[in-house]
């Protein structure tokens, strides 16, 4: 049987400090002896010979059962059962604050916060989304074969063609079906900015005709799916809408930024300055931003080739497989006497050669983006600006996580694990990672330099 003073570790993660009181002749006291239980008085009868701060009936309700309404027959009877409990009351501390041993303090002497944070992560009733009146503007889906037509380097092109070829009917007539999908695109963008609400932002690069249709059909994909489709959700898509100036487009785009539950993440061949700071700028605001990153395997790059073969009717294979490449291998091309050579004698090689070096580095390419936005780069990890709370990307490879996941989201019905290294240390390191994908969501960090001068600047 544990004895008071085996329960000082598990005290000292739930307070989120370490105990002072070290000599104490109760400590040997046997706890949950013969099936006895720790009840609301007993428990704060610990609490202070451990020396910390007692706590009301509605924070010991939440440790022994995640309930909310305390029942006078409430108790522990286990040390799983109040380990259950810290875990429940860390996640909370973690999503609500950032900060355990400020959490505690605050649950403990205001229940009514207790009481709203705890409300707050219940998960929303789908029929509320289910429910709601369709749009007064509804969007002009644009075909995905059709959405290159909105990019701003497709206008360019046909208006220089047109210049030096005033009267081909061709050109007039490509330049006539480019109008007529800027005038949906404008549309849509009016329907995005007069939409009272907006479940998702997608932040995505595209330049290329062929990138936006890959980024359509991923699109499309994920929000026509069964999974979340019925949920009547909102979400900004890139492809179907237009602004000609680069002012109102960054405007417009930053409201709807804003506006947004969460953010999804599409990584492709080139991620830019843009993409990078909408990522930035949820997490900044204590948004989740979910991450999809293709595997980057063999039918995935087929499919790759298809679109660009599909797109690019005046080059050859070899020059399109060449060019992606050099893209996907930009950082290998200075180190890699082959490709340097296949640079240079693209007539020597087969597409059978290219191909298998395009599925190698495209495998790794994606594999590195994944890695470094999950587990290495320090701005993996953003901190909300409001609130201090450190907040982490969702990093998913599969399209079928990344549909449950804006479910989840939406729903307020993530689901997370909780990791301390070392554990029960409460000055180490605590980590929240979400459950489906491992990816850290939440963090608490084990500087105490670090901890003491931020959350100085945060708490007040």
């Amino acid at each position: 049987m544990p004895k008071l003073k085996d329960l000082k570790k598990y005290f000292e993660t739930l307070a989120g400090q370490k105990s002072n009181c070290t000599d104490n002749e109760n400590f040997d006291i046997i706890i949950f002896e013969n099936g006895k239980e720790i009840g609301y008085s007993q428990f704060n009868e610990i609490l202070l010979l451990f020396g910390f701060d007692r706590i009301g009936e509605n924070f010991f309700e939440f440790l022994a059962s995640g309930h909310w309404k305390y029942g006078s027959k409430s108790s522990i009877r286990s040390l799983t059962q109040l380990n259950e409990g810290i875990n429940r009351f860390s996640k909370l501390a973690l999503i609500s604050y950032g900060n355990i041993k400020f959490a505690y303090k605050i649950f403990a002497a205001q229940p009514a916060i207790l009481k709203e944070k705890i409300f707050k992560e219940l998960p929303n009733n789908p029929e509320l989304f289910m429910e709601r009146h369709n749009p007064l503007i509804e969007i002009e889906e644009i075909p995905a074969n059709k959405t290159f037509y909105l990019g701003h380097l497709i206008e360019k092109e046909i208006n220089n063609q047109l210049k030096e070829n005033p009267n081909d009917e061709t050109l007039k007539n490509k330049n006539q079906e480019r109008l007529k999908w800027v005038e949906f695109g404008k549309r849509n963008l009016a329907a995005y900015l007069a939409s009272d609400h907006l479940d998702v932002y997608v932040a995505t690069s595209m330049r290329l005709p062929h990138e936006y249709y890959a980024v359509s059909k991923v699109i499309n994909q994920i929000f026509k799916s069964k999974t979340i489709n019925g949920l009547n959700l909102r979400w900004f898509d890139p492809t179907q809408a237009y602004c000609k100036e680069r002012i109102d487009k960054g405007l417009s785009e930053a409201l709807m930024l804003k506006r947004a539950s969460c953010t999804l993440y599409l990584a492709q061949e080139v991620d830019t300055l843009g993409k990078d700071s909408e990522l930035a700028s949820t997490l900044a605001q204590g948004k989740p931003v979910i991450a999809y990153i293709p595997k980057g395997d063999k039918e995935e790059v087929d499919n790759l080739i298809k679109d660009l073969i599909q797109h690019s009717p005046n080059f050859d294979e070899k020059q399109i497989l060449m060019e992606q490449i050099k893209i996907f291998g930009r950082d290998e091309i200075w180190i890699n006497k082959e490709i340097r050579d296949w640079i240079d004698n693209i007539e020597k090689i087969s597409i059978f050669e290219i191909k298998n070096k395009l599925y190698e580095l495209v495998h790794k390419y994606y594999n590195k983006r994944a890695d470094t936005l999950k587990n290495d780069h320090p701005l993996g990890i953003q901190v909300n600006l409001n609130s201090g709370v450190a907040n982490g990307v969702i990093v998913t490879r599969k399209i079928e996580e990344c549909i449950e996941l804006i479910k989840r989201v939406v729903l307020s019905e993530l689901e997370f694990d909780i990791f301390r290294e070392p554990e029960f240390d409460p000055n180490g390191y605590v980590m929240l990672k979400e459950k489906i994908t491992g990816s850290i969501f939440r963090l608490k960090t084990n500087n105490q330099l670090l901890s003491n001068a931020f959350w100085n600047f945060y708490i007040k």
